[in-house]
């Protein structure tokens, strides 16, 4: 049975902070994962009833000050993207993953399971990525293809007990993973049938909530640190399509129970 009016409490564990070109421009990081959000979920509620509307409110916590939230009072957590060796100081903080009954989406989520994060190849700017048969189910993409603005040097080469890669790319065999809330050993095969709300963990190694202005601002910022051949090479392709927020936020929500 579909809620009547369902509301949302989201956790936002921020893990950086953006440049400051990119704050003034587009918000903290609260306002960007706020927008996202807000962008995917308004084409749901155009399809629900005016008494049954979806809403959301968006909690931010300082991982640089060790704040957490309580995992019984939200229905979600969203994790930023961090530096590497930031992603480091966050495991310590997750001792209770495995035991968690939230529906979480994190965009890297790893390191806190287990796993290893090695130095690959540098991706960046709206990309192609390849969704395997578990993904297109979960991004309800038959055509296979996933398009999202990356920024990142570091990969999780294989995924941690109970997760499934569900995308990849030229560069890296795991772009993305899922584990489902009943996941109890890494041996476990993924559902042949399963609902969004069976998931319990999303991660994603591109960056939903980047737009193509967010993503050239980055780039011009980071020009010294990346080279002007990458540099030059992502401001050709950040106007390329982006499923940030019509398929990943989509998806995000429909895993929140939203659809």
């Amino acid at each position: 049975m579909c809620e009547s009016s369902p509301h949302r409490r989201i956790a936002l564990l921020i893990c950086d902070v953006p440049f400051d070109t990119i704050q003034e421009k587009h918000g903290d990081y609260t306002r960007i994962f706020g927008t996202l959000l807000e962008k995917s979920l308004q084409p749901i509620n155009n399809i629900r009833s005016a008494d049954s509307q979806a809403t959301f409110t968006l909690e931010p916590f300082d991982v640089y000050a060790q704040i957490y939230p309580k995992d019984d009072v939200y229905d979600a957590m969203i994790i930023t993207g961090a530096g590497a060796c930031y992603r480091l100081r966050i495991r310590p903080a997750w001792p209770g993953m495995n035991q968690k009954t939230d529906r979480v989406y994190a965009s890297d989520i790893a390191l806190a399971m287990g796993g290893a994060c090695v130095r690959n190849t540098r991706e960046v700017s709206a990309t192609k990525l390849r969704l395997n048969e578990l993904g297109k189910k979960v991004y309800g993409a038959e055509s296979g293809v996933l398009n999202l603005h990356l920024m990142n040097r570091d990969h999780v080469p294989t995924e941690p007990p109970s997760f499934h890669i569900i995308i990849s790319s030229d560069h890296s065999p795991n772009h993305g993973m899922i584990r489902f809330s009943q996941s109890e050993s890494s041996g476990d095969a993924p559902p042949l049938n399963f609902r969004l709300t069976d998931i319990h963990i999303l991660s994603s190694q591109g960056h939903p909530e980047f737009t193509e202005s967010i993503m050239r601002t980055f780039l011009n910022a980071r020009r010294e640190f990346l080279g002007t051949e990458v540099v030059d090479d992502g401001q050709s392709r950040a106007g390329n399509q982006n499923d940030g927020i019509a398929v990943v936020g989509k998806a995000m929500w429909g895993i929140m129970g939203v659809e």
